[in-house]
């Protein structure tokens, strides 16, 4: 693992007004019932669509509107549920975050996997080449300056959008086995105390759990397979979207910093935090309930494990103190300039060599 400086005087500093904040508030960084309501809400918007389907509303037009409601409660409970639950920040109990965490075999994922590339690899590596799995697509896209430029990457702000929408379903069919394969190796499992054989064992299950949910029931049931295969493609692919889309929207973008190993150890962690990563719509009540948080990515890297309700009032004292030390607070206004920020660097990465 890549080494940053241990420490900053602005790491100290805002993890000191941090942690000043929540004992002056006499808050503890958890959740509290407004993530509950949260995750009922989500929850029901991606399964209460789904029982309709099984009780009768099996029409073309019941089909396309159940189970794009369907999609959309996918990434929600993703982005929420799962989400906070895998970085610990619903209760100081590892057992009962884990469990809720586990929703994350619904969704067609699994929980170790996730674990190491996203808490481990993403977080702690963010936007470096060769360490952040989150910018390793192979061939596909060129998202960091140091990757190969392909012919076809002139073209990857066109054909982005449609690739995104495949993001889940890659990830029901073949992500997780290759990084099961690919963490295996690498000790990281056995770093994090993990049974590789246990993770095999989770990993099959929680897929089998998945399909046996969304696909073979409602085939037991006698519902037309057209119906189901249709249904689930409709899930897949606004699900997809829209978890890429989101995370997309917080590092690959024209205002974040794509560093090389030797630049990124001139920094402490959080420094490289604030410099790889954007906020989005912070504004907007909407934008923030749905992604749990994430368009605080900012917040959210610099402090894991503070539940995502607290962002919001802990940004102003992290935009401050970062202003203080010189540091750049990327953030993008609205949610369209966003994403216009993500296009743009796809864009020049596709047509500059470096």
């Amino acid at each position: 693992m890549l080494r940053f400086k241990s420490s900053s005087d602005f790491q100290k500093e805002v993890r000191q007004r941090v942690r000043s904040y929540f004992k002056e508030t006499g808050k503890s960084g958890l959740a509290d019932y407004r993530y509950v309501l949260k995750a009922v809400a989500n929850l029901s918007l991606y399964l209460v669509p789904f029982i309709l389907f099984l009780s009768g509303f099996q029409s073309i037009g019941w089909t396309l509107l159940l189970w794009a409601i369907t999609g959309i409660g996918m990434a929600g409970v993703g982005m929420n549920l799962m989400h906070d639950a895998l970085h610990n920040t619903l209760t100081r109990s590892e057992w009962i975050n884990r469990k809720i965490g586990a929703s994350i075999y619904m969704l067609c994922g699994n929980s170790y996997t996730w674990r190491v590339q996203h808490n481990v690899k993403h977080h702690t590596h963010t936007n470096i080449d060769g360490h952040d799995d989150d910018i390793e697509t192979g061939t596909m896209f060129r998202f960091h300056p140091s990757q190969p430029l392909k012919p076809r990457h002139k073209y990857q702000h066109i054909y982005a959008p449609l690739t995104y929408t495949l993001m889940t379903w890659k990830w029901l069919l073949e992500k997780d086995f290759k990084q099961v394969i690919n963490y295996g190796s690498s000790d990281l499992f056995k770093a994090k105390d993990q049974s590789l054989g246990m993770v095999w064992t989770k990993l099959i299950v929680g897929k089998a759990f998945h399909i046996g949910l969304f696909y073979v029931l409602p085939f037991i049931m006698g519902i037309d397979w057209k119906m189901i295969l249709a249904g689930n493609m409709i899930m897949h692919v606004i699900a997809g979207f829209i978890l890429s889309i989101t995370f997309q929207m917080a590092h690959v973008v024209d205002k974040a910093e794509f560093l090389t190993e030797d630049e990124a150890k001139e920094n402490s962690l959080l420094e490289h935090q604030l410099k790889t990563t954007a906020n989005f719509s912070t504004k907007s009540a909407l934008v923030t309930w749905y992604t749990g948080g994430l368009n605080f990515q900012v917040e959210h890297h610099l402090f894991p494990t503070i539940n995502h309700i607290h962002y919001p009032k802990i940004a102003e004292i992290v935009r401050k103190t970062a202003e203080e030390f010189n540091l750049p607070y990327n953030e993008y206004k609205t949610l369209l300039s966003a994403v216009k920020g993500h296009f743009n660097h796809l864009k020049n990465m596709g047509m500059s060599p470096a």
